[in-house]
Formats: C-alpha cells, structure tokens, sequence
C-alpha cells in the first residue's frame, strides 16, 4: 500500500489546519516530521498536493479530491477504534441498531431511552437505514438488530412482527379533502402527490394499490422517507400517503384510506445469530411503545 494510514493522518491534519506547524501541533509531533511526511508523500503518490504560497500550503484540486476518500477512511477508523473500546468493556456492552425512518421518532427512540435507564452502561450505535440495505447490513454484522417498518423476506434473515399499522393520507391544514372522512386514492387522482419512489417498498405497496383501484396519481416529488414527504405537505407542495405512526403529531391533517394499505414492523435479525440479551431488551421495549401508541390509535 502506497499511501500508509500514518500518511493519510497527516495530509488530513494539514488539509484541515492550513499549514504544517498547526498539522505538528494538532499531531502532537515535530514540524519537521510533518514536513518530510508530506513531501514524501508527494513523491509516493507522483502527485502535487500542495502548492507553498506565503508561507502556507494552498490544496491542489488532487488534494481536495483526495481528501474526501481519506476522510471517509478516518471516520472509518474512528468507528473501528470504538468498536475496539467496546468490546474490551465486554460484547455486551455495543448494541447497534438500524430502523426505518419512519419508526425511529415514535416509537425506537422512547423505546433507546427506556433501554438506557435498564443498563446506562450500554454503548448504543443507532441510525436509521432503507430496508434495501438492511439485509447486508444484518448479514454482514454491521448492526444486530433492524426494526422496520414493513417485512423482508430473506432466507438467512428471521422476520418477527410485533406490530400493525396502516397507511393515511396527510393533508395541508385546510385542503378541501380534509372535510371527510376516509379518503379513496380515487379523491387524489387530480391532486399533486408526494410519493414515495416505486422501488423501495412503500412505494411498491402504493402502486400496487393504484393498479388494484385503476387509479393513477401524479407525483411532484420523489421521496424516500416519510418526513421528507411530510415536511413537503406542511409547506403546501401537495399531499401525500405515508404510515400513520410516521404521521402522529405533525401539523398536518391526517385522514385514513378506504383502501386497506396495511403496514407490519418487523424486527429481524440473522438466523445464524440469535439476538443478544440487549438486543432482547431493547425489542421488548419496542414491542411495549408500540402496544401503547396502537392503544391510543384505537
């Protein structure tokens, strides 16, 4: 490997500093070993990276180009190195989670905050993801457990439900629809629609009910979350259809379907790795937030 780590942290602090004496001293090393680094780099690579003007060094469009590809390695790292801490603390001290956009507000965060007042010393690593990556992330063992907002279906991963929703339609506050009701996806053919994109699956899930109801809606606007549709609807863009746990204590009016577009959050895990005992925690937390928000639903 031409360009070794030790060289990428110090091109990083000296992109990130200006100048080699803040590099040293951000490194906590001698200017002249920054210095010689960076030369020696330059000949390495065969590239220029910097250009000496007045005393600092100005980036070379080679650099900055570089610079995007170290920093993502050096993030990398970073969670390397803190996923090393966490397993000297013990394997059952890092749970790491990955859930559908629209779950996370109402329902995995009260459920993350729940878990850490069991076991405050539990180092949790929480994102949310779309279900298209959730598989390789599961089976790659970059997260434990995914909560997600409708099943998947793979033969290495285990799919268990623990609760049942449906779709709703959002409405800007005022919008003539909001008089009824129920909507049918018939009341929005003549609507500007926010949707989501047809191949992630609440997408699919919307255009196979269209096709079952010979409707056709128009979409102004792509998206692949429900709050981006949301905030969209709030600003008076159009109207959309998204889950209604996603939907709950927006400043939007909020109407149910007539067609039944049913929703099942799932957890699912590798079926080569049953789930650890924190992981078991945090999805009988899960499982209690969402019997209490189908409760207030009902």
């Amino acid at each position: 490997m031409r360009f070794k780590l030790r060289q990428m942290e110090v091109f990083r602090a000296v992109m990130l500093t200006g100048s080699i004496n803040a590099a040293a001293k951000m490194l906590y090393v001698s200017q002249p070993a920054v210095s010689k680094l960076v030369a020696h780099t330059e000949t390495t690579l065969g590239l220029r990276l910097f250009e000496r003007t007045k005393g600092r060094l100005v980036p070379t469009a080679e650099a900055q180009a570089l610079y995007r590809e170290v920093e993502q390695v050096y993030q990398s790292a970073l969670r390397v190195d803190a996923f090393a801490r966490a397993l000297a603390r013990g394997p059952a001290s890092l749970l790491r989670v990955a859930c559908s956009p629209s779950l996370a507000p109402a329902v995995v965060a009260p459920a993350i905050v729940e878990l850490k007042r069991q076991l405050p010393g539990l180092n949790v690593d929480w994102h949310t993801s779309l279900m298209a990556d959730m598989p390789l992330e599961v089976l790659s063992k970059t997260i434990d457990v995914a909560i997600t907002s409708l099943p998947i279906e793979h033969e290495h991963l285990e799919a268990v439900p623990f609760m049942r929703g449906r779709m709703v339609c959002a409405l800007p506050p005022g919008h003539p629809l909001a008089a009824r009701e129920r909507i049918a996806l018939a009341d929005l053919e003549q609507e500007p629609m926010i949707l989501f994109r047809r191949d992630i699956p609440f997408g699919t899930m919307i255009v196979h009910a269209c096709q079952q109801a010979d409707v056709e809606l128009t979409s102004v606007v792509d998206v692949t979350r429900a709050d981006q549709a949301l905030a969209l609807v709030r600003g008076g863009l159009g109207l959309t259809i998204v889950d209604e746990f996603a939907a709950r204590d927006i400043d939007c009016t909020v109407r149910p379907l007539v067609e039944a577009l049913e929703m099942v959050a799932t957890f699912v895990y590798s079926k080569f790795s049953p789930p650890s005992l924190s992981a078991s925690l945090l999805m009988e937390a899960v499982r209690r937030r969402a019997g209490q928000l189908e409760r207030q639903i009902d």
